[in-house]
């Protein structure tokens, strides 16, 4: 016979799946969680990062003392920043120096400027 606090658990992982969808388990490390972003493309990505960057310059040179809810302002840019880094697409900008330098090859010099 189920107890209640089997069966409860039970219910608990059948509905888990429908529950937990924002984080997912990385396959590089135990502990570590994926969270997407969503972004209409690379430069939208770069423009996000960008913004990211700039609160965190403004947060920094801001001399008005923080609200309560932000109780610790340099671990919450140092945060943000670190964030930032992470969605720079560097695997994509090697991309595009390969293919710049198969496209144009030692022609360089010959590219059209706008």
């Amino acid at each position: 016979m189920e107890t209640n606090e089997t069966k409860s658990l039970k219910e608990l992982r059948k509905i888990s799946g429908r529950g937990f969808k924002i984080l997912r388990p990385s396959h590089r490390k135990k502990g570590l969680f994926i969270v997407d972003i969503g972004v209409e493309g690379y430069l939208d990505l770069l423009f996000t990062v960008a913004n990211l960057i700039k609160v965190s310059i403004l947060a920094l040179d801001s001399d008005e003392t923080c609200s309560n809810q932000v109780q610790n302002p340099p671990t919450n840019i140092t945060n943000i920043l670190e964030i930032a880094l992470q969605l720079l697409p560097y695997d994509e900008a090697g991309f595009l120096d390969q293919s710049r330098e198969l496209f144009f090859g030692e022609n360089e010099n010959d590219i059209p400027e706008n």
